[in-house]
């Protein structure tokens, strides 16, 4: 009677026991999904940082390399003196083409200079002509200063187009022509063939300014007498 008893008791504990591991074992198998589901999105997402990490350092590389290369052009056009003869160019050749517009006016064009067109505008002027078979344009559009790390006064941003490509696109400061920022640079033959036509076209003027000043002091001695 008694092994009758302790048959069924032990019989019941294990069916207990096994009941119960088969009942817990799903739960394990959830939880085990759910940790590798875990484990896998922890992987992604330590790729993906990495992958944040590695295109922040090419990013920060390639602005470098930017950074250096548009300075490399601003001192370039500095040494080359384009921020300067770039806009007085202009000024001439709006003189130019106020000129060419007045009517019975015995005025002639510099050598070789045709086509000549223009607009004298305090905020936007521009220029263009022909000469030596090209077709130049120079633009201008001046801007007040607005950030805190540019220079006092007006900006301006300057373009000159050969045959209407733009092959200089440069900002500079109204107030000493320092070059701000350059936008676009094509450095070929023209260069030389601008500096050498403004260069000219400068030394002219100022041949006839120094022999118009020496008329008027000619004249004005003419009217002094001396008792």
């Amino acid at each position: 009677m008694l092994q009758s008893i302790l048959l069924v008791a032990v019989t019941a504990l294990l069916t207990w026991f096994v009941a119960g591991r088969m009942r817990a074992i799903p739960a394990i198998a959830r939880l085990s999904e759910q940790q590798k589901e875990a484990n896998r999105a922890k992987d992604i997402g330590d790729q993906l940082d990495g992958a944040r990490d590695r295109a922040s350092s090419a990013e920060l590389e390639r602005n470098k390399v930017a950074l250096a290369k548009a300075v490399k052009a601003a001192l370039w056009v500095t040494d080359a003196r384009l921020n300067v003869a770039v806009p007085e160019l202009l000024k001439m050749a709006q003189l130019w083409a106020g000129k060419s517009k007045v009517r019975g006016k015995n005025w002639k064009p510099p050598e070789g200079v045709t086509r000549i067109e223009g607009l004298d505008d305090r905020v936007s002027p521009w220029a263009a002509w022909h000469f030596n078979g090209h077709h130049w344009r120079i633009e201008a559009q001046s801007r007040p200063s607005i950030l805190p790390d540019e220079v006092d006064g007006e900006l301006e941003n300057c373009k000159v187009l050969l045959d209407r490509d733009v092959v200089l696109d440069m900002t500079i400061s109204s107030k000493d022509r320092q070059v701000m920022w350059i936008d676009a640079l094509t450095v070929g033959p023209w260069v030389s063939d601008l500096l050498k036509f403004a260069g000219a076209r400068t030394s002219d003027a100022k041949a006839r300014s120094s022999a118009r000043s020496a008329r008027e002091n000619q004249e004005r001695a003419d009217n002094i007498h001396w008792s």
